[in-house]
This record gives C-alpha cells, sequence and structure tokens, in this order.
C-alpha cells in the first residue's frame, strides 16, 4: 500500500479511500480510489463505496461458486446502479467516450459546464468540445491510451455551447465496459485556480526582479509593505509602513507579530486574536488573505479609542522553487477616512441630517421593534404626531435659515421631553413623531401618561424660541394614538395620528386629539368623495345653477353661476363638501375650467336672446386656479371659442389670491382688465383685505359677505361693517354689491346707504337655468307693466 501512496502523491493525488473485498469472508482485493483534493470524500460517498466494495467481493465470490452465480449478477446490478449513481452525481464532469471519440455517456455536471443538456450532447465527438489541441492529436491521443491504458492528466480548453472557452483539467483512463474498450474522463474547471495561480505568479515575479529596482518600488509605494519571514519576525518594511504604525525601521525589525505594542480589533471592537492575524493564517494555510478590516489600538487596552487606526490588511505567501514558503508580504491600507465617510452614509441612511433625530427609516424600524415588544409584554404604547402650526410663515417672513433653526430648536426640546427609551424622530418639514413604548397594561392609565407627555411638550414648544436675534413664538398640533400588539401595522398608527393631529388644527391648533373610528370614518368618507368627485367633470355629473343679481330698482342685471354636484349615489352634494377637497387637490383646475367654457357657452345662448343679451354672468375662479400660468389664455380661448363680449364676464376672486405673489396677481388681473373681463372681489371682508391691497387691485367691484349683511339690522358691528365697505367702495369708486339680502329691512338699509346691486333670497334662489330665465322674464313683464 505504501507504493500506491507513493505513487498517487506523485501523481497529484492528495486523499484516498480503500475497501477491502470480502469474499466467503477472506479478502480478496482491495478498492481504492484516489482524488486530487485533500478530503475530498463525503461521508454519504465513504458508506456508498464500502457498499460497492461489499458488492464487488461479494460478485467475485460468487463467480468462484456456479450456485452463487444469481448472486452475482445481482451484485453485479446493484454495482452498476451505484455507479450510474456516481457517474451522475458526482460534483466533476464525467464522460465517456469510445474508440471513435464519440461521446456514449455524460453526467449532468459535464453538460453544465457546457451550457448543453446531456440528451444533446451525446453522439458529439471530442474534437466537438475539447480544443485545447488538434484533431488529429486527440484521435491519436486516444487510440494509445486504449493500447497502453493508464492514467493520463492534462489542462486543456473545453469550448461551451455559446462559443466561451472554459479552462478544465482532465484525468482519464482507457477501461472495460460491456467487453469494449472506452476512455473514462472526469473534468473540472479550473478557471479561477489559473487565474490566481497566475496573479501569485505574477508577485512572485515582481519578488524575484533586481533587489535594488524591488526595494526602489516599495520604498515609494503609498501602501504599507512589510515582510515576514516564516516565524513572523519583521524582515522588511517600506516607509509607509513605519509612518502608519509611528515605528522607525529599526523599530520595525526589532518586533514580531506579537508585539505588545499594539492590539488589533474587528470592526465590531472585539480584540483579534494572533491566530486569527493575516499573516498567520497565510503561514497555517499558505493561502493568500484579502482585505482584512482590522483596527490598531496601543496595549495594553484598557478601554476601547474614541477613534482606532483602521487598516485593510492582505497577506500573500512567497514560495521557494521547491513549494516551501519562505516569506510572507503584508500590504495594508490606512482607511480610517473611507470608514468615517461609510459611517457617515450609514447616519445619513438612518439620520436626519438636519435636527440628527431618526429618519423615516429608523422610525419605522423602531416603531416596528416597539409593537413587537408589545405584543410580548401586553404593554399599550404610543405615537404622537407633532406638527407645528403656521410654520411656512417663519420661513416665508425670516428666511429659511432661521426656519431651520427652529426645526433644531424644536428637536432638542422635544428630545429633552421624553425618556431614554422613546423615540422622537423627523418626517420631514415641520412634522415630527414621537414613540412612547411601554407605558402600561391599563388603558386609562397609558392614555392618561400619554395626555401628560403631550401636555409637557406643548409647554415646551409655547416658550420662546431665539432664532438669531429674533424671539419667535410657536405651538404645536398633536395626534395621538394607542397601541398594544402587532396588530396594528407601523403604517396604519402613522396614518391613525396624522389624522389626528388634523383634527387638533381643525380644534383650534394649540392642542391634543386622541385617534377615533370616528376620524377614520371622516377621513375615509373625504377620499371616496376625492375619488367620485374625479368623474364628475367626464361623466357629466356637474351642472350650473343661477341666482339673480339686480340693480337699485330690483331689475335683473345679471347672475352668478354657481356648481352643484348630482352624485349618482349620493343625491345632491353641498358644495361646502366637495369644494374645499377639489381645492385640495388638482380637481380644482377642472372643475373652473368646466365652470368657465359652461359659463361662456350660456353667455353666448343669451346673446341671441334679446332680452337676456344685456345679462352679466359672474364665476368663482380659486387661487390655485388663478395662479396656474395657463389661466389667461384659458379664460382668453374660453371667450373666442363662444364669440361672446369680454363685458359681459365677470370673475369673483376671494382675498386668499393675494396671499402669494401679489405681483403676478396685479399683473393677471390687468391682463384681464384689458380683455374686458370685470373683477370682482368676493367676500370681502372676510380674509387679508387691505387698503394697500385694494389700492393695487384693478378691481370693478367689490361684494360684501352675507356674515356682514345677515346681521347687519341687529347687530350694529356688522351694520357699521357694511357702511364701512360701502364708504370704502366708493372712495376707490368701485361698484358694491351685497350678497345675502333676505328681507325688505336689509335692502332697505343697503338703499339707504348707498350700495346698488344686491343677490340673496329676497330676489330668487339659484335656480336650473330655465327656471331662471322664466324669473328673468317675469321682472322684465313686471317692470314694463310698471
Amino acid at each position: 500500500m505504501a507504493f500506491w501512496h507513493d505513487l498517487a502523491a506523485e501523481r497529484g493525488y492528495h486523499s484516498s479511500i480503500a475497501c477491502p473485498l470480502f469474499g466467503d469472508d477472506v479478502v480478496c482485493g482491495v478498492l481504492s480510489i484516489y482524488a486530487p483534493e485533500p478530503h475530498a470524500f463525503s461521508t454519504a460517498e465513504v458508506a456508498l463505496l464500502e457498499e460497492l466494495a461489499g458488492n464487488l467481493g461479494y460478485g467475485i465470490a460468487s463467480l468462484r461458486s456456479r450456485a452463487e452465480r444469481a448472486q452475482a449478477r445481482q451484485a453485479a446490478r446493484r454495482a452498476s446502479e451505484r455507479a450510474q449513481a456516481l457517474l451522475h452525481y458526482a460534483g466533476d464532469g464525467i464522460y465517456i467516450i469510445d474508440s471513435h471519440c464519440r461521446l456514449i455517456e455524460a453526467n449532468d455536471a459535464f453538460a453544465a459546464m457546457l451550457g448543453w443538456r446531456r440528451e444533446e450532447l451525446l453522439g458529439q465527438h471530442l474534437w466537438d468540445w475539447d480544443v485545447g489541441s488538434e484533431r488529429s492529436h486527440l484521435m491519436h491521443t486516444v487510440a494509445e491510451l486504449m493500447a497502453h491504458p493508464r492514467k493520463v492528466q492534462r489542462e486543456t480548453l473545453h469550448r461551451r455551447r455559446d462559443g466561451a472557452l472554459v479552462d478544465v483539467e482532465i484525468s482519464c483512463n482507457a477501461i472495460a465496459i460491456d467487453g469494449a474498450t472506452v476512455v473514462f474522463a472526469s473534468t473540472r474547471e479550473i478557471g479561477a485556480r489559473k487565474q490566481a495561480e497566475a496573479a501569485l505568479l505574477l508577485k512572485q515575479a515582481e519578488l524575484i526582479e533586481s533587489e535594488t529596482r524591488h526595494r526602489e518600488l516599495l520604498e515609494n509605494l503609498q501602501t504599507a509593505i512589510i515582510v515576514l519571514d516564516i516565524d513572523l519576525r519583521v524582515v522588511f518594511s517600506n516607509p509607509r509602513a513605519r509612518a502608519l504604525l509611528g515605528l522607525t525601521a529599526a523599530q520595525m525589525l526589532a518586533i514580531d507579530l506579537h508585539n505588545p505594542s499594539y492590539r488589533y480589533i474587528d470592526e465590531h471592537g472585539r480584540i483579534i486574536d494572533p491566530l486569527d492575524y493575516p499573516a498567520s493564517r497565510v503561514r497555517a494555510s499558505g493561502e493568500p488573505v484579502h482585505g482584512m478590516l482590522m483596527g490598531v489600538v496601543p496595549a495594553p487596552l484598557k478601554h476601547l479609542p474614541s477613534a482606532p487606526t483602521w487598516i485593510l490588511v492582505s497577506a500573500f505567501p512567497d514560495f521557494a522553487a521547491d513549494g516551501a514558503l519562505t516569506q510572507i508580504i503584508v500590504n495594508f491600507d490606512d482607511i480610517s477616512a473611507r470608514r468615517q465617510a461609510e459611517q457617515k452614509l450609514q447616519h445619513m441612511a438612518f439620520y436626519d441630517l438636519l435636527t440628527g433625530l431618526p429618519n423615516r427609516r429608523l422610525l419605522l424600524e423602531r416603531l416596528d421593534s416597539a409593537l413587537a415588544a408589545s405584543a410580548r409584554s401586553r404593554a399599550h404604547g404610543a405615537l404622537l404626531f407633532v406638527d407645528l402650526d403656521r410654520f411656512k410663515s417663519v420661513n416665508d417672513l425670516h428666511g429659511h435659515a432661521r426656519g431651520d433653526r427652529l426645526l433644531i430648536e424644536v428637536a432638542a426640546r422635544l428630545r429633552a421631553c421624553v425618556r431614554g427609551g422613546d423615540t422622537v424622530a423627523r418626517l420631514g418639514g415641520d412634522e415630527f413623531v414621537v414613540v412612547l413604548p411601554d407605558l402600561d397594561q391599563g388603558l386609562e392609565t397609558s392614555s392618561n401618561r400619554v395626555a401628560l407627555m403631550a401636555e409637557k411638550l406643548r409647554q415646551a414648544l409655547n416658550a420662546p424660541f431665539d432664532l438669531g436675534g429674533l424671539v419667535h413664538r410657536t405651538s404645536p398640533s398633536i395626534g395621538a394614538t394607542m397601541f398594544c400588539g402587532a396588530a396594528d401595522g407601523a403604517d396604519v398608527l402613522l396614518r391613525q395620528a396624522d389624522i389626528a393631529m388634523y383634527k387638533a388644527k381643525d380644534g383650534g391648533r394649540n392642542t391634543l386629539r386622541f385617534f377615533s373610528a370616528a376620524m377614520q370614518l371622516a377621513v375615509e368618507t373625504h377620499a371616496a368623495l376625492e375619488a367620485d368627485l374625479r368623474h364628475a367633470v367626464p361623466t357629466g355629473q356637474l351642472h350650473l345653477l343661477y341666482q339673480m343679481q339686480v340693480d337699485a330698482g330690483q331689475r335683473p342685471i345679471g347672475a352668478e353661476a354657481l356648481v352643484r354636484w348630482a352624485h349618482p349615489l349620493r343625491g345632491l352634494v353641498s358644495p361646502l363638501e366637495f369644494i374645499g377637497i377639489a381645492e385640495e387637490s388638482s380637481l380644482i383646475l377642472d372643475i373652473g375650467q368646466w365652470v368657465l367654457q359652461s359659463a361662456c357657452a350660456q353667455l353666448a345662448r343669451w346673446a341671441q336672446v334679446p332680452q337676456l343679451a344685456g345679462l352679466t354672468l359672474a364665476v368663482n375662479v380659486s387661487a390655485r386656479q388663478f395662479r396656474e400660468p395657463s389661466f389667461i389664455g384659458s379664460v382668453t380661448a374660453a371667450l373666442e371659442r363662444h364669440r361672446i363680449g369680454a363685458g359681459r364676464l365677470k370673475i369673483e376672486l376671494t382675498e386668499t389670491v393675494i396671499v402669494n405673489d401679489v405681483d403676478d396677481v396685479v399683473r393677471k388681473m390687468h391682463r384681464l382688465r384689458q380683455m374686458g373681463v370685470a373683477l370682482s372681489m368676493d367676500d370681502f371682508g372676510t380674509g387679508y383685505s387691505s387698503l394697500s391691497y385694494l389700492k393695487q387691485l384693478p378691481l370693478d367691484q367689490i361684494k360684501i359677505d352675507q356674515s356682514f349683511t345677515r346681521d347687519m339690522i341687529s347687530d350694529p358691528n356688522d351694520a357699521v361693517m357694511v357702511k364701512t365697505i360701502i364708504d370704502l367702495a366708493r372712495n376707490f369708486r368701485l361698484h358694491v354689491i351685497a350678497e345675502g339680502v333676505e328681507t325688505i329691512e336689509q335692502l332697505a338699509f343697503l338703499r339707504a346707504n348707498g350700495c346698488a346691486a344686491y343677490q340673496g333670497y329676497l330676489f330668487g334662489r339659484p335656480l336650473a337655468i330655465d327656471a331662471f330665465e322664466a324669473l328673468v322674464r317675469r321682472h322684465q313683464q313686471h317692470e314694463g307693466l310698471s
């Protein structure tokens, strides 16, 4: 056996298995199998080979006895099945060719290596895939092997189905199967190994070059280089290595790998065992080590320094001609700056850059953890959504720098109010979220604690802020939702707290609201209405009603067009329900355009009727629609399309239109006036009115809001307000119209104080077009009779 062992070692085999063959309890032979890699045989394969040896021994014994031939044939069949299993399930590619170099058998691993299906490979010739030698050479090699069976090992190139070339190592021999001599070959890909060998050979070649040139190169490299002997003592170091370690050349030569002046830690701060150092691993295995991250710290290590020097280390073996390890080359780079940058990127991924608070991503992770913990402990927790009231005005009036400073201060105050295990996060803008886990197992107690915490936050944010010489006061609107367990996910809780926060804003701001099912229902109803409203214009669900406007003699002078929504399931939906929804989305633009086109179309029809041709028609235009760059163009297009005089169209604007970009508003209003379109300020006195704005805006008319008209007879304050508006309009040479006129007393008061145009139930409710036109004719007939 020693002879075979030495022979196998010479041929490059590093592991083997030998199984005795027994016949009639007598050893009649040995089954030996060799493999090129160490520890090549798994437990399952060993068991399979032992069983195969047993069957072969049994078969040999059976051949010696006619009475046992049947059993021998059965054992042979089992051995064949085992051999087929080894063939098809072996990790290496295996194939068998006949004397004509034609493939008669192959396993799936070989077919996969070449990119074929096994059935497609059968029948192909050796030279169809083996392109490392000429066809004639391959045929000669096969013939020679069959004539003189022996193990042959060689490297060659195989061509895949897609044309790619694969470096392989083949081990083959001639064997007899069913009385015919065939070549049995085992093949494996060695591309990666050849590349590694080539790289290693290149490094060895570089090291074997001129010592002077070699050292000059090393001396000037920006990569640190250290050369160790096989006892792991430093025999060479370049200046970069000495600079990184803070040692002189002599000091470097005096130390060894276990130098107590330094310790090395991994990325988690754990001290690395010297046996795991890259050089130690190279000496133990003879294999290179690539890119090991190590932190260099002084010893003795009493505590982890705040900023160790981080190096990325690789180590390579250097072999003599006889294969013996002679030295180990270690190179390393200081990657402390890169690691700090990576840590900064990591911080940026999970924390808000402005405030340093966790961002949405980290918030969701912590909230998920809090929900899981709550499910285990059954303790209640809470999520608070904190939104600053009127934060936008800080940016608009004082600049974004002060707005950012306010956010930073708010973050600091919120953080100072909570417990150590709580989370304060910033979602973006002026929106903050506070997670309060592990409050109490009782809902009432937990809710009380949330209310106390919310009040603490509110008071903290109510205190004045010093924004660089500007003293600013703000307030929070806080929405809270409770949780116990993980039934509701993080997204659901955030949505609930957001809903509650908006209810806090609706409740007057600077207050707390807890989420309730009624809030959820309101939000769902709002969302359903918005979804349905998207179909209102395309499906013709909108229509206009017309409310008459009269002069001092109660003669019809025009109308206001009022949009109504006839929902197919809900019936008539109040404008109070859907106009706000439309203004929150872009739907107000579609609705506004439809109203404008419909009003112009109606003016065109009235122009064909002498009794109606002189009427004007007022349409309401939202601030959002008016701010659209294309608004002037859409008005022009509507007038031209329906061929109507611009003076018969009146556009009513609310005071909110002048909140932003007054210059743009004034410019557009002048353009409309130049076209002849009349402009009226609707709901005057209820919003942002000021004499300076009134002076700038090229208005034709202001409309007294019905909130003043309604109570002016009984409320002296409203009466003064109405008189003031009328006097103001007269001084600015503007027409004035009062809406909401419902009684004779209101009409008389308005007449007495100089208001000469009116609109309200006293003259007619909003009517469909036919009813409105009939009402106008009745007024005209009554006027004619009088």
